[in-house]
């Protein structure tokens, strides 16, 4: 029988910043705990050495036969530390209060306080939160400031053969692009002199699920205005969910197939942030927001509508640009699409984002700082045990 304390990580899905930043999390712990991992929906698509991993199939937020899965991974494995990533892996792992010891990742602040949750809180033993949290108990809190998953080294390459990999032919634009921001405006004749376009198209991503709350299709309204001044670019989306057909729709309607490309969910995601010339983030949710961090880490601007902690990471100008979130849908749009466009127009601009938004990473939001941190806090759990 193994000496070493175990911790049984239980986490939503894969498919999400936090399913990064626990793959790499499981790879680099220190060798005295034995661990595991829970995945609640999704199917089992990584494989972390030394680590086993269990999927239950979650279909539904309350699902008996994950709940009875959880219990009877519990029993098998025997862990001293029920790690929780998310606030649904959360609710499964402190249902199965016992001897073991409850830790939480609370990562939104916006939770609602009902009644359920007040019990779950009291059967966690601790809390890691990303700032300072008034609404939890001041004993049971440690603030672990987030931090950059680390994006593996690829090798550069065009973006022709970039694009070829992926299976995407290269388009070329439609007509001469109308600059906005450098554009000879000539005022007495109320017209813009067009240019021809840049013959290596630009690369926007977004990684983010295919949801509404996520506004992917304000992004897509944003590429159809791209597409009115012939901008050469791609726009490739990485991430599945239950509006996908909804957002095909409406790129078709919009005649936008040969331009935005739906990658549906990927193991190789941050494999493939690098390439991008910018990330357009346009969530107010904070589970994804660790994607703006990941993107900074390797020298891909960042285009992001402005919430807390988009403010926390990016000093806008300097390290990114921000959407403000206040105003109407068409000011909003409009403002996105002006502020893509001037990043993209202004290559200096980009390479002063670039540096600045790595440099802060490094000394700010160092993910090895992070791992060391939990793991101190595992040994006090299991001390207290």
């Amino acid at each position: 029988m193994s000496s070493r304390s175990k911790i049984l990580h239980v986490v939503s899905s894969w498919e999400s910043g936090i399913g990064n930043e626990l793959a790499e999390f499981a790879v680099r712990l220190s060798p005295e705990f034995e661990n595991e991992i829970c995945v609640l929906a999704g199917t089992n698509r990584r494989n972390i050495s030394d680590v086993p991993t269990t999927t239950l199939g979650l279909r539904w937020t309350y699902d008996v036969s994950t709940y009875l899965g959880v219990g009877r991974l519990i029993r098998q494995f025997r862990p001293n530390i029920i790690h929780a990533w998310d606030a649904v892996a959360h609710a499964y792992a402190a249902l199965h209060y016992g001897t073991q010891r409850i830790l939480a990742e609370k990562r939104d602040a916006e939770v609602p306080k009902g009644l359920l949750q007040q019990y779950l809180d009291r059967k966690t033993h601790r809390f890691i939160v990303p700032r300072k949290n008034e609404t939890l108990p001041v004993d049971k809190t440690v603030v672990i400031p987030p931090v950059a998953v680390p994006v593996p080294y690829s090798e550069p390459i065009s973006t022709e053969e970039w694009l070829e990999k992926l299976g995407f032919p290269l388009v070329k634009p439609s007509g001469d692009y109308y600059p906005v921001f450098q554009s000879q405006y000539e005022p007495a004749r109320r017209t813009y002199k067009s240019m021809p376009p840049p013959q290596t198209p630009f690369l926007i991503g977004i990684i983010l699920p295919l949801c509404l709350e996520h506004r992917i299709l304000d992004a897509l309204w944003a590429f159809e205005t791209l597409n009115h001044v012939h901008l050469n670019y791609h726009a490739f989306i990485i991430g599945d969910g239950q509006d996908r057909e909804t957002f095909l729709r409406y790129r078709d309607r919009w005649k936008l197939f040969s331009r935005v490309h739906f990658l549906g969910d990927r193991h190789d995601t941050y494999r493939l942030l690098p390439h991008f010339d910018v990330l357009l983030h346009l969530s107010s949710s904070a589970e994804y927001s660790g994607t703006i961090l990941s993107a900074m880490s390797c020298g891909v601007p960042v285009v992001a509508l402005e919430t807390p902690e988009s403010r926390e990471y990016i000093v806008d100008g300097t390290m990114g640009v921000l959407i403000p979130a206040e105003g109407d849908f068409r000011f909003y749009r409009r403002t996105a699409v002006k502020r893509l466009l001037y990043l993209l127009e202004n290559e200096a601009f980009r390479q002063s984002i670039q540096i600045a938004a790595k440099d802060r990473i490094a000394k700010e939001f160092n993910f090895d700082d992070a791992v060391q941190r939990r793991i101190d806090v595992y040994r006090e759990l299991i001390q207290r045990q």
